[in-house]
């Protein structure tokens, strides 16, 4: 596969460092989930657009840059992911697309062993969230994470640290969280996506009427439409009267603003919605 003028000098000026940060790219993909759409690039690989049709046992299609420099791309099927010859930074080398729940992560590995780069990149169509307050990166292993911090920031760690700090939340604060249904579902997609079962999933799942597949199946069907994108508004809206009555509960905010979110928390708890219902109106 040639190389189209300039292309690798394009690649070279938009990656930079040995790896992109994968935010929000962390659910679990199945060996047979499709690839074909339209992916822009994150962080470092800004700039960049890869286009994808399935085709028979892999994909063809092409990645470009913002130049309009680019090359095809005509890869093999390699269990869940395609795997595609590639010119970067001057050098051939293959590049390992695999999909990310709401995007792409791309491993280009060199010919001449020189070091991989990785980078992401997201489904058009799909809205990233913005980083709310409180944000706070992935904790080390084993780290204390206050409740509050947990809702700030879960939606952008990978499903096993969530799963992990999710599992060390005193049950008094798990109890809270679960009382806002939308907020409880976006957490049980995570915690149903770790590679270890978190010990306080069932107790997540229970009296909701669904099983990890059945969310797992529903919220990547509903990026295919608007549908996730609305889930996701939902999301972010509660998500700041949970984080309220979170805050609250541990004598974080003045009486006045509890007074309200204790009646937001109220609601929530006698609205009696449940994760079937939400993922039902997706």
């Amino acid at each position: 596969m040639g190389r189209l003028a300039g292309y690798g000098r394009s690649l070279f000026r938009i990656f930079t460092g040995a790896g992109a940060v994968l935010l929000m790219l962390t659910a679990l993909a199945s060996a047979q989930e499709r690839l074909g759409g339209v992916y822009y690039g994150l962080d470092s690989a800004q700039g960049l657009t890869i286009q994808l049709q399935d085709a028979g046992g892999g994909a063809t299609g092409r990645i470009s840059a913002a130049d309009g420099s680019g090359q095809a791309i005509n890869g093999r099927r390699q269990g869940g992911s395609v795997i595609t010859d590639l010119i970067f930074r001057g050098k051939r080398g293959t590049a390992r697309l695999t999909p990310k729940g709401l995007g792409l992560g791309v491993t280009w590995t060199p010919q001449d062993g020189s070091g991989e780069v990785v980078f992401a990149f997201r489904r058009r169509s799909l809205e990233l969230p913005p980083l709310p307050p409180g944000f706070q990166p992935e904790p080390y292993a084993g780290a204390q994470v206050e409740p509050h911090t947990f809702l700030a920031s879960y939606e952008f760690w990978s499903p096993d640290i969530v799963a992990n700090v999710y599992d060390s939340i005193e049950e008094q604060y798990r109890a809270l969280i679960r009382l806002f249904p939308v907020v409880h579902t976006d957490v049980i997609w995570k915690l149903c996506q770790s590679a270890t079962q978190p010990a306080e999933l069932g107790q997540a799942l229970r009296g909701e009427g669904v099983t990890c597949a059945e969310v797992d199946r529903i919220l990547k069907a509903s990026q295919k439409t608007d549908g996730f994108n609305r889930f996701k508004r939902r999301v972010h809206a509660e998500r700041a009267d949970a984080m309220k009555a979170v805050e609250c509960a541990r004598g974080i905010h003045q009486p006045g603003i509890c007074i309200e979110a204790a009646r937001r928390t109220q609601r929530a708890a006698t609205a009696l919605e449940t994760v079937k219902t939400v993922l039902r109106g997706i």
